[in-house]
């Protein structure tokens, strides 16, 4: 059934009238206009991202303010849902972070503000699209709206990859200088938020979630964002891939779709292999480095080139000493710091670096808690456990492997895949009914 379909089906409890396959169209745009507009967050910057003495303007801090007006202007359920356990830790860490960065001018001898003033707009920025995260969580509510959002994040996914397929240096010479100076760290990013992306959708599909539509326009959206990322010389996000879908597979074993996912996974990484030239170049000198090269950088693992992780992570966590209450500050890195201004490569590591054990600790639980909110009974009942858990599996995974979750649109994402689950009312807010496996459950069978 399409999504005109569900609207002609659904629309008398919105209020509205319609007939008519354009008719249905409409009244989804209507009702809930942030389902259309959350894929455009995603497009690829098509020139229009300039670098400031801050940062780096992206198109998406341009438009996420049209969303947040949409986001607003929409209904929320005034049920207890699920993403209400998220909020306290999210509010103390931004809170927490705050401190550490406005206490920067008394702890280092600076002659100027402008380190505050940095770090203050990447505060700013987490803030911003945190709340954009937060604000679509609390709009995905009822199976109808959910089984449209998931059309969404088809959309952002394939979006995602059209994004790497667009900013290829290889073939654009004109961007090979950027892609050497910052845009490799851009694409590294994109690469890990369609890995969970990936790994959320795919456990979807697995369970058999969807009608033949919805099914067969994952398989798309899902090829075509992997299809991206195999040109991104994302390492970070291929390895969180793996991680999600090894996790999939052990939850699932025994299930005749997970084999079928799992060969196409290793069937798309051999159509990979050959077609792209940079693919194939990552993959070679991650496999088979050159040992002159892992002897100079003291790196690898069992003969794997792992970027000298383990050596930058360990040099870096040392360093948690100096500040160990408070951290530097967010995103306060180079001069009296005493961080590196390429930092850990590590999200987690630098959370402890920069705001302190305290602030380590809340980004923990957050995790933990969108963990421990995949493993409930609603998301159960729903068929949202698996699919919520993979995805995490491979956020840790990528997030371990560089700082990915600052803000921007792969914090948003990653927000995003949390919405199903996070909408979700809860249970015990008033008991056990049967309605409510009904009025929840997208799946036939319970994945997770």
């Amino acid at each position: 059934m399409t999504p005109a379909a569900w609207a002609v089906q659904n629309a008398g409890g919105a209020g509205w009238r319609v007939t008519g396959k354009w008719s249905g169209y409409g009244v989804l745009l209507l009702e809930y206009p942030w389902l259309f507009y959350l894929p455009l967050l995603f497009l690829p910057n098509l020139g229009l991202a300039r670098p400031t003495a801050f940062g780096r303007l992206e198109i998406s801090d341009f438009l996420i303010w049209g969303y947040l007006s949409c986001l607003l202007l929409a209904r929320r359920s005034r049920q207890q849902v699920a993403a209400d356990r998220l909020a306290p830790p999210m509010l103390a860490f931004l809170a927490w972070a705050l401190v550490s960065t406005l206490t920067i001018p008394f702890r280092y001898d600076y002659t100027d503000n402008r380190a505050l003033y940095f770090s203050m707009l990447k505060v700013a920025k987490l803030t911003l699209y945190g709340l954009a995260g937060w604000l679509t969580v609390t709009r995905v509510g009822g199976a109808f709206v959910r089984r449209l959002y998931h059309w969404s994040l088809l959309g952002v996914i394939a979006m995602l990859g059209i994004s790497l397929l667009t900013l290829r240096p290889e073939r654009d010479p004109r961007l090979a200088a950027q892609a050497a100076a910052e845009g490799y760290k851009a694409n590294n990013a994109i690469s890990v938020g369609i890995a969970f992306l990936a790994c959320y959708l795919g456990a979807l599909w697995i369970a058999g979630y969807g009608d033949r539509l919805w099914r067969r326009a994952a398989v798309a959206a899902i090829a075509l964002g992997l299809t991206g990322s195999f040109v991104s010389s994302g390492r970070g996000g291929w390895v969180a891939a793996l991680a999600g879908v090894a996790y999939i597979i052990m939850r699932r074993r025994g299930a005749r779709t997970a084999v079928v996912f799992l060969v196409l996974v290793a069937l798309s990484g051999v159509f990979a292999y050959h077609s792209f030239p940079e693919f194939r170049k990552d993959v070679d000198r991650t496999l088979s480095p050159d040992p002159r090269y892992l002897q100079k950088y003291g790196s690898g693992i069992l003969g794997i080139d792992e970027g000298g992780r383990l050596g930058i992570w360990r040099h870096a966590a040392l360093k948690l000493v100096n500040a160990p209450l408070l951290g530097t500050g967010f995103f306060h890195r180079g001069g009296p710091s005493g961080l590196s201004t390429t930092g850990s490569h590590n999200f987690f590591i630098q959370m402890f670096l920069e705001t302190g054990v305290v602030g380590g600790l809340l980004v923990l639980a957050i995790f933990r808690r969108m963990w421990l909110d995949a493993g409930s009974r609603e998301a159960r009942i729903a068929g949202l456990g698996l699919p919520l858990r993979a995805a995490l599996v491979a956020a840790v995974v990528g997030g371990m492997g560089g700082e990915y979750f600052y803000g921007g649109t792969v914090l948003l994402a990653l927000l995003s895949v949390y919405a199903p689950v996070g909408g979700l009312p809860r249970l015990e807010a008033f008991g056990w009914r049967r309605a409510a496996r009904r009025q929840w459950a997208d799946t036939p069978r319970v994945a997770g």
